[in-house]
This record gives C-alpha cells, structure tokens and sequence, in this order.
C-alpha cells in the first residue's frame, strides 16, 4: 500500500495535477517533454497479475485506452495497441498543434505476463519534430494501468 501512495503523491507533483495544462509560459513545448534519442525510449514495464488471461488483460487495456484516447492500431494476436497522434495541450484554450503525443502497448512473452507501456511525444521546432517522451502521460499512464492489471 505504502508503494501506491508514493507512487500517487509522485504523480499529483510531476503532473501538477493534470497533464494537459502543463505548459511553458515561453511558447516552447510543455513542462513533461522530455527530449530523447531514437535509441534511449523511455519505457516501463507492468508485470500483470496472476490469473489473467490474455483475453481479460486484452480487454482491460482496451477499455483503458478508449477511455481517453483514440486507438488507431489494435493486433490481439500480436498483443499490440497504438494510439493515433493527439494533441494534448491547450494554449489559451486552443490546442498547440506543435506538440503531439500517443501511446504503445505490447504485451510480453509468449503468455502475456508483462505489458510494455511507452508514450511518444514530439515537439515541432521550425520545420525538424523533436522526438521525446511524455514523462507526465507516462507516469499516470503506468499508475492507472498498474492498478487496472498489475501485481497486487
């Protein structure tokens, strides 16, 4: 229990509260962007509870992400699941449309005892996006779904 309360707290001080309003007054990309390279994806991986099958754990994750995201790509077989590209912050109530973040899931192994959770942000600078992760999405993301499917 003591884990999930930290874990909380974490998550209320990095994301302020709520994601999509976390913002630079200078214009530049949001607060939770966090630059990476194409070989350094931040990742996190959820080991599930026991006695899941891949059908509960297919369908927990879908209502999951369907419940505030627009999922673009599904393979059950393949226990893949990608969001589309959203726009997730809001600059005097109109979306920045230079910033842009989704969502992949894979579950792992052949018996789906693990799930790999990775959000994709990019920041657009000129003409070039800059390839980065949602440190703030990833964190609540990782706490919800742990929650939903992770070990007790």
């Amino acid at each position: 229990m003591t884990r999930r309360l930290l874990l909380a707290a974490v998550l209320v001080l990095a994301t302020g509260g709520c994601a999509a309003t976390l913002r630079r007054s200078d214009g530049g990309p949001p607060d939770s962007f966090v630059r990476t390279t194409a070989d350094a994806r931040t990742t996190r991986v959820i080991p599930l509870r026991d006695g899941l099958s891949k059908a509960q754990s297919w369908r927990i994750l879908s209502d999951a992400l369907t419940a505030g995201h627009t999922v673009d790509v599904r393979d059950q077989q393949a226990g893949f699941m990608m969001t589309a590209w959203e726009t997730s912050v809001a600059r005097e109530g109109v979306p920045d449309l230079r910033y842009r973040t989704r969502i992949v899931t894979r579950f792992l192994g052949e018996d789906w005892r693990e799930l790999q959770l990775r959000v994709e942000a990019n920041w657009r600078s000129g003409e070039e996006w800059d390839v980065g992760v949602d440190q703030a999405l990833l964190d609540t993301l990782a706490f919800d779904l742990t929650m939903k499917l992770g070990r007790k």
